[in-house]
């Protein structure tokens, strides 16, 4: 289980980092419901990290879970490493989240990267996410 509001300095530090600075950040017990509850639609029952960015307002909200179960990130983590191994069969990117600090900042770049014009699929979002993970200096810890 990964206690979000544990890691929330280290979320608000990312965020500025990409000028994110006007982030609204709410810790919830369930991002779908709460989501449901604002009118934005969301497939996911068991999202664990949502950024909402609306057309025409110039901040955004950061909804984070709670509590996210190792099952949940497990599933992430798993998702991650079928869709790595499309790209490359010898590397597993997943080996490099070993630790709860990494794999909630993945969850949270990743997610970053699908509100960007740029990032078409998970595919790109994955290899974003952790160019940017290297770029802030996850992988040197």
């Amino acid at each position: 289980m990964i206690t979000t509001s544990d890691y929330e300095h280290e979320l608000k530090g990312i965020l500025d980092n990409y000028c994110l600075f006007l982030v609204d950040m709410e810790f919830v017990d369930n991002v779908r419901d709460w989501c449901i509850e604002h009118g934005i639609d969301e497939p996911d029952k068991n999202k664990p990290v949502r950024l909402i960015v609306r057309e025409g307002e110039e901040n955004c909200k950061l909804v984070v879970r709670n509590e996210i179960p190792k099952k949940i990130v497990d599933e992430r983590i798993n998702a991650l490493i079928v869709r790595s191994a499309l790209t490359n069969v010898k590397n597993n990117k997943a080996d490099l989240l070993d630790s709860d600090k990494k794999k909630l900042a993945y969850l949270f770049l990743s997610e970053y990267a699908q509100t960007l014009p740029n990032i078409e699929d998970e595919i790109l979002a994955d290899e974003w996410a952790f160019k940017e993970m290297e770029k802030l200096g996850y992988f040197r810890e």
